[in-house]
C-alpha cells in the first residue's frame, strides 16, 4: 500500500508541534507499517515563515526534517501565494490553490497512492479537487485538526452571518461530505462534526512519547511544610488561546486557598513581558523556564504537584465553538506526566477527558468556586493511578495511534 501524507501552507519544523504531532505520528505509524510505502508532500507558500524568520538557514531546516523521516520520501510542492492567506477570505481562497494543483496532480501520479492522509483543511480540499478533475482514485482522509472556520472568524472577527464565514462553512461541508473518513482530536470535537453530518468521523486524541513523559507514582503526602506548585505548559500571551491574566487570577485563587505555593510556568512567550505581569510575587515563588527536549520537559513536568488549564472566558461564537472542541497537547502531557488539572470549562475538549475520571478539577472561571482547598487536597489523596496510566497510554500513545492510523488505512485500502 501507498501513502501519501499531505500538508497546504504550513511551515514544516524539526521542532515543535509539527514534528510531535505530524512528522513524530506518522514515522510512529510507518515503523509499524514496514512493507508499506510512505510519503510526505509538504504544500508550501513562496512566502512563508521559515523564509522570513531564517532566510537561507531554512534549507538546514529542510535537511533536518529528511533525517527524521528516514527512508519517508519528502517533497515541497510551491504555493504562489504569501502564508498569510492561510487564513482565507471567499476573495484569497483561490490564490492558496492556483496552478499548485497542477503539481499535486503530477506529483500523486508519480506516487500512485492509494490514500491520501490530508492535515488541514486546505489539503483536504487540494486533495478533493485534483482527484475529482484529473479523475484519480485514492481514497482521502481529512484531518482538520480543529474547526478552521471558526478559528479563522475568531482572529478576523466575523460575525455568524459574514459572508467569508459562511464561505468556509460551505468549504467545510462539501470536505465532510467528500472525505473518506474525517480525524477528529477530542471528543467533543467528534461530537461536532457528527452534527455536521460527516460521512465517516474516527476520534484519536494527540500524541506523545509515553515513556519519555509518563513518571512512576510518587507519594503526594501534604506536610505542613510541603509548598505545593502548581505549573502552566506552553504559549501565555494577549494573542494566545491563553492569557497572563486568567493564569494570574488562577494562580492568586490557588494561593489564597492552600498558602504556601508556587508557580512554575514554562513557556518560550517572553518571560520579561510575563513577569511584569506576576509582578507582585517574588521571583522564587513565580518562577519562567523553557524546555527544548521531552527529557527536559519530563524532569520540570516532575516538579510540579498540580497542572492548569487557565484558557479564556466566554467570548464570541466563533470562539466559544472553538474553545468547546479544543484540546492541546498540553492537556496530554499534563496528564501522561500524573499532573492533576485545573482547567477551566470553556476548554470542552480537555474539560471531556478531565470529567472521565478523576483527572483533576473542570471549574468556572468566573468564581472558581470548585477551585476549594479540600477539593485540591482530594486531588493529592486520590492520585492519579497505574490503572490510569494505562488507559493514557491507550489513548495517547505514538504506537497506540500508530495502530489506529494503521487500522484506517487498511480499512480504506479495502473498500
Amino acid at each position: 500500500m501507498k501513502i501519501a501524507y499531505l500538508t497546504w501552507g504550513e511551515t514544516p519544523r524539526s521542532y515543535g508541534v509539527f514534528a510531535s504531532q505530524v512528522l513524530g505520528q506518522f514515522i510512529e505509524t510507518k515503523k509499524i507499517m514496514p512493507d508499506d510505502e510512505f510519503h510526505f508532500i509538504s504544500a508550501l507558500p513562496v512566502i512563508h515563515s521559515g523564509l522570513l524568520r531564517e532566510k537561507l538557514g531554512y534549507f538546514k531546516e529542510i535537511k533536518n526534517i529528511k533525517k527524521l523521516l528516514g527512508d519517508i520520501d519528502f517533497s515541497i510542492l510551491p504555493i504562489f501565494a504569501p502564508q498569510n492567506f492561510v487564513n482565507s477570505s471567499a476573495n484569497t481562497f483561490k490564490f492558496m490553490h492556483l496552478f499548485s494543483h497542477y503539481l499535486l496532480k503530477n506529483k500523486l501520479k508519480k506516487i500512485g497512492p492509494e490514500i491520501v492522509h490530508c492535515r488541514s483543511y486546505h489539503a483536504a480540499w487540494a486533495a478533493i479537487a485534483v482527484r475529482e478533475k484529473y479523475k484519480l482514485s485514492y481514497k482521502i482522509i481529512f484531518d482538520g485538526r480543529g474547526l478552521w472556520p471558526e478559528e479563522v472568524a475568531l482572529k478576523k472577527e466575523w460575525k455568524e452571518d459574514n459572508k467569508n464565514f459562511l464561505f468556509l462553512k460551505a468549504i467545510e461541508s462539501d470536505l465532510l461530505q467528500k472525505s473518506d473518513v474525517s480525524i477528529t482530536v477530542s471528543d467533543t470535537m467528534y461530537a461536532h462534526y457528527l452534527s455536521l453530518k460527516a460521512q465517516q468521523v474516527e476520534n484519536i486524541y494527540l500524541s506523545v512519547d509515553f515513556n519519555k513523559i509518563n513518571k512512576s507514582s510518587a507519594s503526594n503526602e501534604l506536610l505542613p511544610s510541603k509548598s505545593l506548585t502548581l505549573l502552566y505548559l506552553g504559549a501565555l500571551a494577549e494573542n494566545t488561546w491563553h492569557k497572563p491574566k486568567e493564569l494570574l487570577e488562577l494562580y492568586s485563587h490557588f494561593k489564597q486557598e492552600m498558602g504556601n505555593t508556587k508557580l512554575l510556568v514554562v513557556t518560550t512567550s517572553s518571560h520579561a513581558y510575563l513577569e511584569s505581569v506576576f509582578r507582585k510575587f517574588s521571583e522564587t515563588e513565580v518562577v519562567f523556564t523553557s524546555t527544548r527536549t521531552a527529557e527536559e520537559l519530563s524532569d520540570v513536568l516532575s516538579q510540579a504537584d498540580f497542572a492548569c488549564l487557565p484558557y479564556r472566558n466566554k467570548g464570541s461564537f466563533a470562539e466559544n465553538i472553538v474553545g468547546e472542541t479544543m484540546l492541546g497537547t498540553k492537556t496530554v502531557e499534563y496528564l501522561v506526566s500524573r499532573l492533576p488539572v485545573l482547567c477551566n470549562k470553556y476548554c470542552g475538549g480537555a474539560s471531556a477527558i478531565i470529567n472521565k475520571g478523576n483527572y483533576g478539577i473542570v471549574y468556572s472561571p468566573e468564581n472558581m468556586l470548585e477551585v476549594t482547598k479540600d477539593s485540591l487536597i482530594e486531588l493529592l489523596d486520590d492520585p492519579i493511578t497505574d490503572e490510569s496510566c494505562v488507559i493514557f497510554r491507550d489513548w495517547f500513545d505514538y504506537r497506540s495511534n500508530a495502530k489506529r492510523y494503521k487500522n484506517i488505512y487498511r480499512e480504506l485500502s479495502c473498500d
